[in-house]
Order: C-alpha cells, then sequence, then structure tokens
C-alpha cells in the first residue's frame, strides 16, 4: 500500500491559511525594510487587523524605539495596498 503526499490533497482552508501567512509575512518585510537593522531584527511579526497595523517585537526596550518609528510604518503601508491602516499598536511577543 503506498501514501499520498500530503500535497496531492487540495484543501481550501490549507490555502487560505498560507495565503494568510503569506500576506502576514510581506508585510513584515515592509515594516523590516523601513527600521534601522537593530530595530527590524527584533521585529518578529506584522499583522493588519481592521485599520490598525499592529506590530510585534521581542522586547519592551524595542517596543518603545518602535513607538518613534510609526509614522514611517504608515507611510510605507500607505503605499502597498493597503491604505486603510490609520494606527499603530505595538505589541510584545515572547520568544521560546
Amino acid at each position: 500500500m503506498s501514501f499520498k503526499p500530503i500535497s496531492t490533497f487540495h484543501n481550501h482552508a490549507i490555502d487560505q491559511l498560507t495565503a494568510k501567512l503569506t500576506q502576514q509575512q510581506d508585510l513584515l518585510s515592509l515594516i523590516q525594510r523601513v527600521l534601522p537593522d537593530e530595530l527590524a531584527a527584533h521585529t518578529v511579526h506584522c499583522v493588519a487587523h481592521n485599520t490598525t497595523l499592529m506590530v510585534y517585537t521581542t522586547s519592551a526596550v524595542w517596543s518603545s524605539q518602535l513607538r518613534f518609528h510609526k509614522a514611517a510604518m504608515l507611510a510605507a503601508v500607505a503605499t502597498h495596498t493597503m491604505p486603510t491602516l490609520t494606527s499603530v499598536q505595538i505589541r510584545l511577543i515572547s520568544q521560546q
């Protein structure tokens, strides 16, 4: 008996999740390009939620530094098909 690889199955839910993850990774890459290198290295995730850009970082020290770059982040996403984002929230995420 042989097994089919999982990639041969079409699953709409997995396709949607993959598309959403790709969108979030593109957003993170865009945000990291407008930040100083050291700060970009500690920016680990970005999510667009309603009109808010949520930016996740690894510690409170980097969080406070990111607040100085809110305008640059909003300007960057405004030119890349997300003109509806009007605010930025900085959140902490634990690295395990």
